[in-house]
């Protein structure tokens, strides 16, 4: 099997906590999603100046595990939070995945036009 996909139903957020002075807690955030009760995702997300591990697939507890820069965990909650449906997919040869969206219409979602013309000018 050289790609992996699902569909992410529901998540859990954990946010390390403890001192970073001597041995840093890592990863220090976890997003765990799921499809029905099943785990079938789990992202990480390591401080800035931190090597970031490699992504890969667990056989064993047939799990993939995406690593991140913590300066991404606000992008993947937000994703999470506010969008649907969403998807992953993770290649075991390249040890490139990702969390996406599905196809969306143009213009879903809430919008301000007095936010438009401000950006504008």
């Amino acid at each position: 099997m050289d790609t992996i996909t699902g569909k992410i139903e529901k998540y859990w957020v954990h946010l390390q906590a403890g001192p970073t002075i001597k041995k840093p807690l890592n990863p220090r955030a976890i997003i765990r999603c799921y499809n029905d009760n099943s785990l079938i995702l789990e992202a990480n997300f390591y401080p800035g100046k931190k090597r970031i591990p490699e992504n890969y697939y667990s056989i064993n507890s047939k799990l993939v595990y995406l690593r991140y820069p913590l300066s991404m965990y606000s992008h993947i909650l937000d994703l999470l939070r506010n969008e649907k449906p969403i998807y992953f997919r993770y290649n075991e040869s390249s040890k490139i995945g990702f969390i996406r969206t599905g196809k969306e219409p143009v213009g879903e979602g809430e919008f301000d036009e007095l936010e438009l013309e401000g950006a504008i000018g």
